[in-house]
């Protein structure tokens, strides 16, 4: 029996307005990170997590424009297409702070 794989559709949407969004990449992935299993109270913080980090990876191969981007993941099996997630992010991204938790704490080395 042939392994099917893990393939996957992300679609990337150029939000020009509020509510008008161009529909400018589709990305076909053969990728099992989206299939990885979670406890039900994480799965959704996870899809998105991973989504931006595909989506950084991809944006930082293609140079699209700067701007507000709508990201959308679809699971292909057999002839469905499946929605996972939708995220929004902001491109390029702005640049964040350290978490407190990457700072090291007072008195120690």
């Amino acid at each position: 029996m042939p392994d099917p794989g893990y393939p996957h559709e992300i679609e990337y949407r150029h939000e020009r307005a509020r509510g008008y969004r161009e529909h400018v990449y589709t990305e076909r992935v053969d990728d099992m990170g989206f299939c990885l299993e979670h406890h039900k109270d994480r799965r959704e913080a996870w899809l998105a997590r991973y989504t931006c980090a595909c989506a950084v990876d991809y944006f930082q191969r293609v140079r699209p424009r700067r701007g507000t981007w709508v990201v959308s993941v679809y699971r292909l099996l057999d002839s469905d297409r499946v929605h996972l997630v939708t995220i929004r992010m902001t491109w390029p991204p702005k640049k964040s702070r350290d978490h407190p938790s990457e700072n090291p704490a007072p008195g120690r080395r």
